[in-house]
């Protein structure tokens, strides 16, 4: 066999044997087809989803495949299945919750019960839980007035009082009257230089004057008055807080400020004390025993340990900020036309009261608290 077939090569030289074709095949389809099947079913599902989402937005939640007997438990979950109607005329919709026994059906009533008294009873709650606005009945004092004699055109609003001398002021243009002693009738009139704004508080000590001016900004005067002019200047200390209508700031004994601040629809004043970097700390709170729509002025006495409050009936309220917290209230008998105005604390617990009639000049009047 080996050399027929190697004659056979022999003779045909220069020939090559046919090459036999492969055979075609066509490529299956099948994963493209599953493919692109699992994506159609998938944007069709995102589809429903989107048009589920838009009508429930418009028709309300869960209303497009909502069955029967479902109960929404807002915002948790929604119940599934709801038991039918009892003869009772109940569905027992606490079964989601344990509570479908029938001995459990009478709480309806008892929730009922609870949910009336406590309307009725809120009232009641709520007055409860309010301030007290009881105003202390006042002793009646005597008053002795001081036969000052003001300048015609001096119109003071304020006192503040030092070693048995009182000085007044007016709130605008800065103007004050100093008396030496309640028992003298002159009056020596001063301008205060530095001060800007409306003046609504004066405290007088050993070191000169603190004053309370528009916006809650306080000054020092030091030292005393001098040739009619008593020099002031603005203290580098943060701004009392706005919108208040009466206002004191003091020395303590160990020299850190402290004002207490009355702020409008309020009944109770804040204690507020002055730390190192010079802002305010609230201190506390001091109820104020007035009436309602009573006007009154604040002021400080005894290294600010005493405050007193002066209403404008007559009234003169003392209270100790201390552990004791002893609260005095007088009254003084005044004419039916006498309006009264800022006081300040004196030596040997008396009060001084500035005071005036309608068509008259300011009185200044002496008080024991």
């Amino acid at each position: 066999c080996l050399t027929q077939e190697m004659k056979a090569a022999k003779g045909q030289k220069g020939k090559t044997a046919p090459q036999n074709k492969a055979r075609e095949f066509k490529s299956s389809m099948l994963p493209w087809k599953l493919f692109r099947g699992a994506i159609i079913t998938s944007i069709s599902m995102w589809v429903l989803i989107m048009f589920g989402r838009g009508f429930e937005q418009i028709n309300g939640e869960r209303f497009l495949l909502k069955q029967e007997g479902r109960v929404e438990r807002w915002p948790s979950h929604m119940q599934p299945w709801m038991s039918p109607w009892t003869r009772k005329g109940t569905r027992q919709e606490n079964c989601h919750a344990g509570g479908c026994d029938r001995r459990l059906a009478g709480q309806n009533k008892v929730t009922s019960l609870a949910q009336r008294l406590a309307a009725a009873l809120a009232p009641l709650a709520d007055a409860l839980d309010m301030p007290s606005k009881r105003v202390l009945a006042p002793k009646l004092a005597e008053m002795q007035q001081a036969g000052v004699q003001w300048p015609a055109d001096f119109h003071p609003a304020l006192l503040a009082s030092h070693a048995g001398m009182v000085a007044t002021f007016e709130r605008k243009g800065g103007r004050g009257a100093l008396v030496k002693s309640i028992g003298e009738k002159d009056s020596t009139l001063f301008q205060l230089e530095g001060i800007d704004g409306e003046i609504h508080a004066v405290t007088w000590d050993e070191s000169g004057l603190l004053v309370v001016t528009s916006g809650g900004k306080l000054a020092e005067c030091s030292g005393a008055a001098a040739g009619g002019k008593w020099a002031c200047r603005q203290m580098s200390v943060e701004a009392l807080p706005a919108g208040f209508k009466a206002v004191a700031v003091a020395r303590q004994s160990t020299n850190i400020l402290r004002a207490v601040v009355a702020f409008e629809g309020e009944d109770s004043v804040v204690l507020m004390d002055q730390t190192q970097d010079g802002t305010w700390d609230p201190a506390g709170e001091v109820h104020v025993p007035v009436a309602d729509g009573v006007r009154f002025e604040l002021s400080w006495a005894n290294a600010a340990q005493d405050l007193i409050i002066s209403a404008e009936d007559g009234s003169i309220i003392k209270r100790t900020i201390s552990a004791s917290g002893a609260l005095k209230v007088v009254s003084v008998d005044h004419g039916i036309n006498m309006a009264f105005h800022g006081a300040c604390g004196m030596a040997g617990d008396r009060v001084a009261h500035l005071a005036s009639e309608s068509g008259a000049a300011f009185l200044l009047f002496v008080t024991r608290a």
